[in-house]
């Protein structure tokens, strides 16, 4: 879990959440994710393992607004050889407000697909069956 508050920065012209900046929470909720989990992101880099974006969907349920406490979780849903699949929300008070997925893909230092590490993917695998 991840939690946040809303900042002016944050914010558009019309003073609610950007769409853009759920998907920078997104990736703050999934980065403390994995690490609750035991993938330190910056370990497994250091040894050519590393972690891209492939594809996100946002679902915005209901808007945000400057100084809102905000609350992400993020749960691992599918874990395939080379890549894995979180699902997220943000709470406001409570109640969703915003869904979404982002399609994770391992990496080596050149780019090119990788399979996952057995370590990471065992890791991966034994967050799904707990939650």
């Amino acid at each position: 879990m991840f939690r946040t508050r809303v900042y002016y920065q944050d914010t558009d012209a019309g003073g609610v959440v950007y769409f853009a900046n759920y998907l920078k929470i997104f990736e703050k909720s999934w980065f403390e994710h994995l690490a609750s989990i035991g993938i330190l992101l910056p370990e497994w880099e250091r040894t050519g393992t590393f972690v891209l974006v492939k594809k996100v969907l946002l679902d915005l349920l209901d808007r945000s607004q400057y100084g809102d406490q905000l609350e992400a979780h993020t749960l691992v849903s599918e874990v395939k050889n080379a890549q894995f699949t979180l699902i997220h929300t943000i709470q406001k008070n409570d109640k969703i407000i915003t869904r979404g997925e982002t399609l994770m893909v391992c990496v080596d230092a050149t780019g090119k697909p990788r399979r996952i590490p057995d370590e990471f993917k065992e890791r991966l695998l034994h967050a799904k069956s707990i939650q």
